[in-house]
């Protein structure tokens, strides 16, 4: 169980790093490289040990130091392994995602270089291919950077996906060691499986899409705020300066709710220590370590994306604001949506029928806890628009608000559940596109607390009452988890054996707007020519077609 903990710890501290090193080394011009893989989590080995007997003052012997280094190696191997054999079968991930993440591996230096200018230097089919510069060039990097390196080692694109894995475990398991203590294994073992998988992350497990990512990252964020509300140390703030990091590089919502939670957050800090005519020690403390960490996180690690926007579009979120944006939003959403306010529009989601069809003009009401067959295949979708957050959810949530109101009494004493709660229903109320789950990850929070007040201030011995609430939650989440699992392992294995077929020959391909997918092909020794007209054969879920050329 010890070096369960600690390994999180290092794979922490190995995924911050795998991002701000190559970052700061973009400034000498020096591009991803094979050895980062290793090299990054050796020095992840060093940060860890500093970590250890510095910040938290704890004696760590060389064999446990060996144990962690050895666990930590071995949940990566099997992460990339795992990864290298699952193919992304998402639109977004086989198109930008894969993109960005494949000129990164090839030499793209987004400091200096755009990737259009790249792809047009680097490839000599450059203009039958589709490319994503609008995107690669302007959107935030640190996903793509941390399975760029991952690429770079394997040489296998999928392996990419090996953060969505990582990022679980780490997750998983910080929050497990955190309370097992106090609540033994079973109750820790099922709270940290609410806290980490829900449909958002067990849908996108499998893909590029970095969602997932930002609620995994953003739900550990708040777990280390609202642990240094209730007790400052240097482990603590050096713990959540990384994962600030991270968080603030992948994707502009991160940052913004990262931005929202702590500013709120450290405004409580302020109040509680001007209660104890201790402002200005905090206010001082406060800025000494948001300033370096807002400098380092936005205009050095984050340089590519809102240094870069700044200057060239006069706004650090292009292209989704300034002159020349890009609106994905509006095609994007049910046409009666267009008319409503953003409190209707959640409501609306969360209490209709699940549905992924963007042109539907109307939602469909539905009695919480019941289930039609024509939900079945849209809750296990890694994009799900209407009720994203599964078929049980709106009952779900009527539960959490049930279990919050019912222990108010004994939590409120603990103000900072109601704060925590608090900030996240002010950010659904004021943003327009609360009803899209994976864009508003922090609504899940309510069942989040719901579940650990019936654990903390409910009865010892399990009721009917809360078998029953788990077994919908895990319902809820498995239906998208083993979904997409049946759905990505029977492919999967095609895939692999035709690509495997064609290693070493020529082919015609189109691959239409699925650019990414011709580094699949790269990775496979496949030399290919693109074309424009659909071809014999497809492969890849049927999103490309392609012939082999016979040999003259």
């Amino acid at each position: 169980m010890k070096y369960f903990k600690e390994s999180s710890f290092l794979l922490f501290f190995y995924l911050v790093l795998l991002f701000i090193g190559p970052s700061c080394l973009f400034f000498l011009r020096v591009p991803i490289l094979p050895i980062n893989a290793v090299m990054y989590f050796l020095l992840a080995g060093l940060v860890y040990h500093f970590f250890t007997i510095v910040l938290r003052k704890k004696n760590l012997p060389f064999s446990q130091f060996l144990r962690v280094l050895g666990l930590s190696c071995g949940v990566v191997l099997f992460s990339l392994v795992l990864s290298c054999f699952l193919f992304d079968r998402s639109s977004d991930g086989d198109t930008y995602h894969k993109d960005a993440i494949g000129i990164l591996k090839e030499g793209w230096n987004p400091i200096y270089q755009s990737s259009e200018t790249f792809i047009e230097n680097r490839f000599d089919d450059s203009k039958n291919l589709v490319t994503y510069s609008i995107w690669a060039d302007h959107y935030a990097k640190a996903n793509w950077i941390i399975s760029a390196n991952f690429y770079s080692f394997t040489g296998n694109i999928e392996s990419g996906k090996a953060i969505n894995f990582l990022s679980l475990y780490l997750l998983f398991g910080l929050v497990f060691s955190f309370f097992v203590e106090k609540w033994g294994w079973v109750r820790s073992l099922l709270f940290s499986v609410v806290v980490t998988m829900n449909p958002i992350t067990a849908s996108q497990l499998y893909t590029f899409y970095n969602d997932s990512l930002v609620c995994i990252w953003l739900f550990l964020s708040i777990f280390l705020l609202l642990l240094l509300d209730q007790k400052e140390s240097k482990a603590l703030w050096f713990c959540y300066g990384c994962a600030f990091f991270v968080l603030s590089n992948l994707k502009f919502n991160g940052l913004g709710y990262l931005l929202v939670f702590s500013f709120f957050f450290m405004c409580r800090k302020l109040y509680f220590a001007y209660k104890n005519h201790s402002f200005m020690p905090k206010f001082r403390q406060l800025v000494f370590f948001f300033v370096p960490l807002f400098i380092l996180s936005l205009l050095v690690f984050g340089y590519p994306t809102y240094v870069k926007n700044t200057l060239e579009h006069h706004t650090p979120f292009f292209p989704l604001y300034g002159e020349g944006k890009e609106d994905i939003m509006t095609a994007q959403e049910p046409e009666a949506f267009l008319t409503m306010s953003p409190i209707q529009k959640l409501f609306s989601s969360t209490f209709s029928k699940v549905n992924n069809l963007r042109e539907k003009n109307e939602t469909e009401w539905k009695i919480p806890f019941t289930v039609s067959k024509d939900e079945i295949v849209p809750a296990t979708s890694y994009d799900l628009r209407i009720s994203g957050f599964g078929v049980f959810f709106s009952g779900l949530l009527c539960i959490s608000l049930f279990l919050l109101v019912y222990y108010y009494p004994k939590y409120k004493k603990d103000s900072r559940i109601l704060f925590t709660l608090f900030i996240t229903t002010l950010l659904l109320l004021v943003m327009n596109e609360s009803w899209w789950a994976r864009y508003t990850p922090h609504f899940y929070l309510f069942v989040v607390f719901a579940v650990y007040c019936l654990f903390e201030y409910g009865r010892k011995k399990t009721s009917i009452f809360s078998l029953f609430f788990f077994l919908l939650l895990l319902a809820n989440v498995a239906l998208p988890f083993f979904g997409n699992s049946y759905y990505v392992l029977s492919n999967s294995g095609k895939i692999h054996s035709e690509l495997s077929s064609l290693r070493g020959k020529n082919v015609e391909l189109n691959v239409g707007p699925y650019y990414g997918i011709v580094y699949n092909f790269k990775d496979y020794g496949i030399t290919y020519q693109l074309k424009e007209e659909v071809l014999k054969e497809g492969i890849f879920y049927d999103m490309v077609s392609y012939q082999v050329i016979d040999d003259e």
